[in-house]
């Protein structure tokens, strides 16, 4: 048995086959289709008639708050021409399969439930490192979704106090988009190049006047992961200071996390968890935290690194079509 599942980030959509033991074949890449509903159910489209010989349904993992019974999407994210809107629904016209949709970050959870760092512990936590900073809460190892399927939206937590503002969350000092638009600010580099380049612009929007004016022609340089840790290898003072409040941040959340909810593992997923030197930066700020027998070690998290790294929403979307349509996969 194989469904399609596919994974609709900010800047990408990952899909991918894969079966009820979790092994992914036939995986790729697209640009997010953000324009419109219908460049979205064209891709889906695409994708569905490409490998329908090969299918029995169809997994959607995507940012927002999602009612996971019926793929309604209520808002958030980057997707805003289905808010309001049956994601299943909009692409049951197109392709006639069975179709689930849940939140990218418990659609995270769920894969180390399944075949991941969760799969022995009842209890646990997942962060995914994307654009945003997706998050999904594990309880008695069931997804715990919270009012209005909100549990979980860490792009939100407050990791500063400052400005009551968008700079105060963990979207502007943990997530690819922040990071990029910080590096951008601090570096005099041109929006128009950067990935997702309507998002920075609509953090200029309200940060302009947290960052001091550029002066001079902006630079086409484009941000990406590689180019900042190589910046970042090479010591550039702009980007060791965005790292340095990454790093805060992220730590300053699994802290909270562990302190609010005691779980067994914090799961670091995403794109940027492929970065060994994350986990021990994140430990050694933690330690500062901990101080010397401040806390106890019952209250210490033990952070650990996701089995699907930024594969796990399309993992987690699988499972979510296995475990609905019937099919004992655990």
């Amino acid at each position: 048995m194989k469904c399609l599942a596919c994974d609709f980030g900010g800047s990408s959509v990952k899909y991918a086959l894969v079966d009820d033991k979790a092994n992914i074949t036939e995986q790729g890449k697209l640009s997010a289709p953000l324009e419109s509903l219908e460049q979205f159910q064209d891709t889906v489209e695409n994708l569905y008639n490409r490998f329908k010989d090969d299918i029995e349904g169809i997994s959607i993992s995507i940012p927002g708050y999602i009612d996971p019974n019926n793929g309604f999407l209520f808002e958030s994210g980057p997707y805003t021409h289905l808010y309001n809107k049956s994601v299943a629904d909009v692409l049951m016209e197109r392709c006639p399969v069975d179709i689930v949709a849940e939140n990218d970050g418990k659609c995270a959870a769920l894969s180390e439930v399944w075949k991941g760092a969760l799969k022995d512990v009842q209890n646990g936590a997942v962060i995914v490192l994307g654009s945003g900073v997706a998050g999904g809460i594990i309880n008695n190892r069931r997804v715990h979704w919270g009012k209005g399927f909100t549990a979980g939206e860490l792009s939100y937590m407050l990791t500063r106090n400052d400005t009551h503002s968008l700079m105060d969350m963990a979207m502007t000092h943990i997530g690819m988009y922040g990071l990029t638009y910080k590096i951008c600010k601090y570096k005099n580099l041109d929006f128009s190049v950067q990935d997702s380049s309507a998002i920075i612009n609509f953090f200029d929007q309200i940060l302009a006047d947290q960052f001091p004016k550029s002066v001079g022609e902006p630079k086409k340089i484009k941000a990406d992961g590689y180019q900042i840790f190589k910046w970042l290898d090479e010591g550039d003072p702009d980007v060791v200071r965005v790292y340095k409040e990454f790093i805060e941040s992220l730590a300053m959340m699994i802290f909270n996390i562990q302190i609010l909810y005691a779980p067994e593992k914090v799961v670091i997923g995403g794109g940027l968890s492929r970065k060994d030197i994350i986990f021990k930066d994140v430990e050694e700020e933690l330690n500062r935290y901990y101080g010397e027998g401040l806390i106890s070690g019952q209250l210490k998290a033990e952070i650990v690194q996701s089995v699907y790294l930024d594969e796990c929403n399309l993992c987690g979307a699988a499972y979510n079509y296995f475990t609905r349509f019937g099919n004992n996969c655990m």
